[in-house]
């Protein structure tokens, strides 16, 4: 199965961004879904530069580590070996956006991205490719993708969002392609912990 492991964004959080979206980017196409499909006829005759769209607000995630293509071997090595893995939950304070040519997307990102998140992105990483997978070893830029098809003529955001994520698990996803775009449904999670000490949980009202 085509897979990565990434961090789900809570409800309230993928509507902040939406509504950012939204007030920051007004020329963007608002609609939840991938463009229409053309005809290979019509796609051929059609010179027109492709148009700006919104990621799908459900569809909002942070990769951590794009997978590809997994065998059932690979998945189950890969399970064990982020098993071993002890992280603690963290804040992602999203004040930043960008945009990169290659992929032609618009993100937003942490601005300073917090120690616990790189960790984490190093641990899965190395899990993975003890688990025999072949991942990317550029250096982790975290973020989340907010408009695919971001061309020379997409408007820069009017201002810059404001939104906390909070995270306390993360996720094995499956990208999935069907007549109504991509989705990517969880198949396996992992919680983050707080390694501290009883007295320590309970003053911080963790127990």
């Amino acid at each position: 199965m085509r897979s990565f492991i990434g961090l789900d964004i809570a409800g309230p959080q993928k509507m902040a961004l939406e509504s950012w979206r939204e007030q920051a980017l007004p020329e963007v196409s608002r609609r939840d879904a991938l463009p229409p499909k053309k005809s290979r006829k019509r796609a051929a005759q059609d010179t027109s530069p492709a148009q700006p769209y919104a990621v799908p607000t459900v569809n909002l995630h942070m990769t951590l580590c794009f997978l590809g293509t997994i065998t059932p071997r690979q998945h189950e090595a890969l399970i064990h070996e982020i098993d071993q893995l002890r992280y603690q939950p963290f804040d992602v304070y999203l004040n930043s956006t960008g945009i990169w040519n290659g992929p032609k997307i618009l993100h937003v990102a942490p601005e300073s991205p917090p120690e616990e998140l790189m960790a984490l992105a190093r641990g899965v990483r190395k899990a993975s490719r003890a688990a025999g997978i072949a991942v990317d070893g550029k250096e982790y830029r975290p973020h989340i993708t907010m408009i695919r098809k971001a061309g020379p003529t997409l408007p820069l955001p009017l201002f810059m969002p404001d939104i906390t994520c909070h995270f306390s698990d993360f996720h094995l996803f499956e990208s999935v392609s069907t007549p109504g775009g991509v989705t990517y449904p969880i198949r396996h999670s992992w919680p983050l912990q707080h390694q501290l000490s009883v007295r320590e949980k309970l003053k911080r009202g963790l127990l």
